[in-house]
């Protein structure tokens, strides 16, 4: 009798869940153009952007900056599909035929001691590479958890997983040094099953790559969603916005956050 109560258990589907938010704003509007027309940036020919190797900094996240900038190049895909935008290994094979590999080197160690990308060597790898901004994804924190909710006699009822990750994702202007946009955010996976397996850290940190490019095309300042499964997304509107609680299918470009205006921050030379 007792196994016949575990049995219906044991074959639950899984259930997966995911969060994400973001807070993105420009910070030279001059040099995206009057109209923040990211997207002819993005779809330039040539290439006018390039997708450097992201970074970590803190002690035990070290290694995991390529997760960052294989996410560009995923999100990069869903939201912006005729991109041009160098991926980082071909930002770095560029860099390897101009003979600025070392170059491109110091500029992420700098990155990972401070923080910013120092504006002479950006501006000497973009002119050398001919590209004239530089996506660069940083990895702040990055967590794994789980919990049992049910144990009977040895074998687990209910298992729960929760991946978290924490990003900045920022587009240099190479020739100036100046970040002219950035984005932070933080996704969470979560899966429940009787033997769940986390979400993984690539999808995570994808689908908050994904929220992240979509606010800089679409203009937007924030993203909040949760989306459920591999199917629709959740929109929730935070207090005060005048957006609507939706449903929209994952492929829809537009449904990775209510409507908002972008944040525009004031040039230097403006205050």
């Amino acid at each position: 009798m007792l196994l016949a109560c575990v049995a219906p258990i044991g074959c639950a589907d899984t259930h997966r869940q995911v969060g994400i938010h973001t807070r993105s704003a420009v910070y030279a509007r001059t040099l995206l153009g009057a109209d923040l027309d990211a997207r002819a940036i993005l779809t330039a020919t040539p290439p006018r952007v390039g997708t450097l190797q992201g970074v970590s900094p803190s002690a035990p996240l070290r290694g995991l900056g390529a997760f960052g900038s294989d996410a560009v190049r995923v999100g990069m895909h869903r939201q912006c599909p005729d991109a041009t935008v160098l991926t980082g290994p071909a930002t770095l094979a560029l860099a390897v035929r101009v003979e600025k590999s070392r170059d491109l080197a110091k500029l992420l160690e700098d990155a990972n001691n401070s923080g910013i990308l120092a504006a002479e060597n950006l501006a000497s790898l973009g002119s050398a590479t001919g590209l004239e901004y530089f996506f660069l994804a940083t990895i702040a924190s990055q967590s794994s958890t789980n919990s049992v909710r049910f144990n009977l006699f040895g074998l687990t009822m209910v298992r729960s997983d929760w991946t978290t990750m924490n990003m900045v994702l920022q587009l240099y202007h190479a020739p100036s040094g100046r970040i002219v946009w950035q984005s932070v955010g933080d996704s969470t996976g979560y899966t429940e099953s009787i033997a769940s397996n986390p979400v993984s850290l690539h999808t995570v940190t994808s689908d908050l790559a994904t929220a992240m490019i979509g606010d800089l095309i679409r203009g937007r300042s924030r993203t909040t969603l949760t989306r459920i499964g591999d199917g629709p997304v959740r929109m929730e509107a935070e207090p005060g916005d005048p957006g609507t609680h939706m449903w929209q299918d994952r492929d829809d470009p537009d449904a990775y956050a209510p409507a908002d205006k972008p944040e525009i921050e004031p040039d230097a030379g403006d205050q």
